[in-house]
């Protein structure tokens, strides 16, 4: 009995950091200065967000993410101490030859997370995203070609009220926008 339960502690040791994942420290909806206090202050992107970018080993060191992904926290508030996370991205940062999303890290991390999901035959052809919704979180993996042949790669998190206030914030900038270029 003792031998079972010893090669079940030690199975499990090895079967845990493998299924680990990002440590946010922070759910959608709360107050940024939870993990402001923590990590940095953050910075402002516009009037009303703020965005707080972190190396992804900081936050999810067994998850083999290199310092070529950046964990970005999305806020939406007037000032920092009033700021609530919106969304957090996990963006893959590709240089001209798109090495980071070439080694399919990214990707390999969101099937493992969140679930798999269909690539094709050569997942480094992949050009597409796909969405999950769990524990009322929206998360949408995200892997797209640009026009510059450079690939666009990024895991999104929020949820249901987050993504419409993020909605209604871009929609309320573009607006703004607009009507500055009419004037």
């Amino acid at each position: 009995m003792r031998n079972i339960l010893k090669s079940l502690f030690t199975l499990f040791m090895f079967i845990a950091p493998a299924n680990a994942a990002c440590d946010f420290m922070i759910n959608i909806g709360d107050k940024g200065t939870k993990i402001f206090e923590k990590i940095a202050p953050p910075m402002p992107m516009f009037e009303g967000q703020f965005m707080l970018p972190v190396q992804a080993p900081e936050l999810c060191p067994n998850d083999n993410l290199n310092d070529m992904i950046a964990v970005e926290y999305v806020f939406l508030g007037e000032t920092e101490e009033t700021a609530n996370l919106a969304a957090i991205r996990i963006i893959a940062l590709n240089d001209g030859e798109n090495t980071e999303s070439n080694k399919l890290t990214l990707m390999n991390y969101a099937k493992k997370v969140y679930g798999d999901f269909d690539t094709g035959q050569n997942p480094q052809i992949f050009n597409n995203f796909y969405a999950w919704e769990k524990n009322n979180k929206l998360i949408i993996y995200k892997r797209l070609l640009n026009p510059e042949n450079l690939i666009d790669e990024e895991i999104f998190i929020t949820n249901d009220e987050y993504d419409m206030k993020l909605g209604e914030f871009y929609y309320k900038l573009e607006q703004e926008a607009e009507a500055k270029d009419e004037s």
